[in-house]
Formats: structure tokens, C-alpha cells, sequence
């Protein structure tokens, strides 16, 4: 092995379909391997993803956390950290950032990052105090929007000088669409792709859709979660269960991004909107809520449309408006997609990463 490859250990929660979880799939493919040796930690579990990176011949090390406080995790990690000898470890997510950070300051990493990835409203005091205390020992935090940085200072009362802001990057070369087809169904897909779980808000997409229910239309709602068999009862009692499809988790969304109309992320907080990237760079029209750091993705009415969380009402009046507007949607989309190709591509991410890892090896 090149003994001037920098050590990098990457340690995350778990390996599921998630933002975090793609993000660091794609800045561990496309670090440059001449300078970087990459391994990969996962506290509680593995997941999907864990053979896409044994595919690229990366170590993924699988803890498994056996109790909720999460001693016996720390001092696995720590072992392998004392045998690993990282330059540097990068840690991600609430189990990642916790357990990781704890392991890599006794195992005395020369460098450690955090990259906070969510405004996380549903996390409580204990959380928040373990963020603090964690922040002081750590080198670097990387927020992953201004929202981020900003929530974090004022909510974990973290260090603003500690905190850089990286934008989160989407693959141009899987997801960006140079001839893209507008509203090319008879009948109008409208997409979303999140998680089906409280913080991405689908039951007020249905409640919105109910109140449009006359205008033709489908709903595909790709992801799973714990909120499938009530978001299923929720359409059925709003009489809408004959338009809404439930897709599952997948792999791969570019083939479901080509093929519907208009996408809707209607959550409650984001980090930045990885799901708002890709549609964007698809050239799919889209609205989101305003929350966290969608803002700096979509300028509203210019490249999309922004509404207010929790309002069915404002959501179902966004989804009139562009079945009813579809030259304007077609042109803020193409806005769209040239905002993504410029700011948040996936190459300018990685150069940020690499460049922030180059300046703080020792």
C-alpha cells in the first residue's frame, strides 16, 4: 500500500437507502484511490448498501450496537480504530456522529470530522447535550446547507466558527436529463421519493390531494417505512386510494424520475433535500416545502414552487397551479436544472471534501 495515502475511516449509523447514507456512497467512489485508503464502520446495522461498497473493495465493518447506551459499541470501534491507525474519521448521523466520535477521541484520531446532515427537529435534550460536549473534542463540523449551520449553532449552541458549510452534491452523470419530455402522460404522474416515515410529511400531500381529488391524476409514492399501512388508510379515507401507488424502496430512481410529471417533497425539516437535487437535475418541476435548506436549492415561482409545511391547502393549490401551468412548470424546471448543474453537483462536493481532508491531515 502507498504509505502516503491518507487513512480514512468513515463511520455512519447504517447502510439503508437514506440522503446520508447515498452522500457518503458517493464521495467514498469518487475520492481519488492514488490518495486516499477508504473503510467504512456502520454502528447499529448494515444495510442494502453495504455490497455496493464491498463492491468497490471497500472494508465495510458492521458493530451492531447491542445496548441503547452503547458502551460495549464505543469500545469495538475503538479497537478498531487502534488497528486501523485513521488519519483521519468522518463520521455521519446521530449513531455515527455519537459512538464514532466517543471511539475515535480515546483511540486519539489525529483529525476527526462530523458532517451534520438534518435539522433535526425530533431529537430531544440528552441529544442535544451529547452534540455539544462531542463538538468541543471534534476538529470539524460540516453543515450541509446554511439552514443547517445556522439551526445548529442556535439549537445545539455548537461553535460557528467550528462549522463549514458543504452542499450536498447529486451525480450529473446518473441524473441529469439533457432532453427531458414534459407531462408526456395522458395522465399526470406526480412523485415522491422519501422515506415513508413522520419528518417527509406525505399525510399532508394526501389530505392536499383530496381536495383536488376531480382533477385527473396519480400519485406514486416510492420509499418504505414504518408509515406505509397508515398513509394506505389515510387514501382509502380520503377517497383517493384509487390514485395513489406505493412503489417501495429503490435502488435506483432515475427511471421513476424520468417517468413522472411534477415532484413533491412535502416534509416537515430537511437538511438540504437530496430527493429536491436529483428531480431538479432530471428537469422534473418540483415543489417542497420551506423548510431547512431547500431554500437555497429552489427560488420560489422561479425555479419551483415553495409552500409552507403542515398546509394541505397551500400544497393542493401548488399542484392546481402546475397541472394548470405547464409551459411555466416546463420553464422553471429547465431553471432548475441549470441551478443544480452549476451549484450542487456531485464533483464540486468531493473537490470540498478532499480539499478540507488535505488541510487538516497533520
Amino acid at each position: 500500500m502507498n504509505d502516503k495515502k491518507i487513512k480514512l475511516v468513515q463511520i455512519i449509523t447504517s447502510l439503508g437507502y437514506g440522503g446520508a447514507e447515498r452522500l457518503l456512497f458517493d464521495l467514498v467512489r469518487n475520492l481519488d484511490k492514488k490518495n486516499y485508503d477508504v473503510s467504512v464502520v456502520c454502528v447499529v446495522r448494515g444495510g442494502p448498501l453495504v455490497k455496493e461498497f464491498e463492491n468497490l473493495g471497500i472494508d465495510v465493518k458492521i458493530i451492531g450496537k447491542p445496548t441503547k447506551l452503547g458502551l460495549g459499541a464505543v469500545y469495538k470501534i475503538y479497537k478498531y480504530l487502534k488497528v486501523k491507525k485513521p488519519k483521519i474519521v468522518h463520521t455521519h448521523l446521530f449513531g455515527g456522529d455519537t459512538w464514532g466520535r466517543m471511539a475515535a477521541i480515546l483511540a486519539r484520531a489525529p483529525v476527526i470530522i462530523s458532517t451534520e446532515h438534518n435539522i433535526n427537529l425530533d431529537e430531544g435534550f440528552i441529544k442535544r447535550v451529547f452534540k455539544r460536549f462531542l463538538s468541543g473534542l471534534t476538529t470539524q463540523i460540516i453543515a450541509v446547507s446554511q439552514a443547517v449551520k445556522d439551526y445548529s449553532v442556535k439549537t445545539d449552541r455548537i461553535n460557528p466558527d467550528k462549522i463549514e458549510v458543504i452542499y450536498n452534491g447529486v451525480d450529473l452523470k446518473k441524473f441529469y436529463n439533457p432532453r427531458p419530455e414534459f407531462f408526456a402522460n395522458k395522465i399526470p404522474v406526480i412523485g415522491v421519493i422519501a422515506r415513508l416515515d413522520e419528518q417527509k410529511g406525505h399525510r399532508y400531500l394526501l389530505e392536499a390531494l383530496a381536495r383536488i381529488k376531480d382533477y385527473n391524476f396519480e400519485v406514486w409514492l416510492v420509499g418504505d417505512g414504518s408509515l406505509k399501512n397508515k398513509l394506505a388508510k389515510q387514501a382509502e379515507a380520503l377517497s383517493i386510494k384509487n390514485k395513489v401507488k406505493f412503489f417501495g424502496a429503490k435502488d435506483d430512481v432515475r427511471p421513476i424520475l424520468d417517468k413522472i410529471d411534477l415532484f413533491v417533497l412535502p416534509s416537515l425539516w430537511e437538511g438540504l433535500g437530496i430527493a429536491v437535487l436529483e428531480a431538479g437535475a432530471a428537469a422534473r418541476p418540483v415543489i417542497s416545502t420551506k423548510v431547512g435548506g431547500v431554500p437555497e436549492i429552489i427560488s420560489d415561482k422561479k425555479t419551483g414552487l415553495l409552500v409552507e409545511p403542515k398546509d394541505p391547502a397551500g400544497l393542493a393549490e401548488a399542484i392546481k397551479w402546475i397541472l394548470e401551468n405547464q409551459l411555466k412548470a416546463q420553464t422553471m424546471a429547465l431553471a432548475l436544472q441549470k441551478e443544480v448543474k452549476e451549484k450542487f453537483s456531485l464533483e464540486k462536493m468531493v473537490k470540498e471534501y478532499d480539499s478540507l481532508y488535505q488541510s487538516l491531515v497533520p
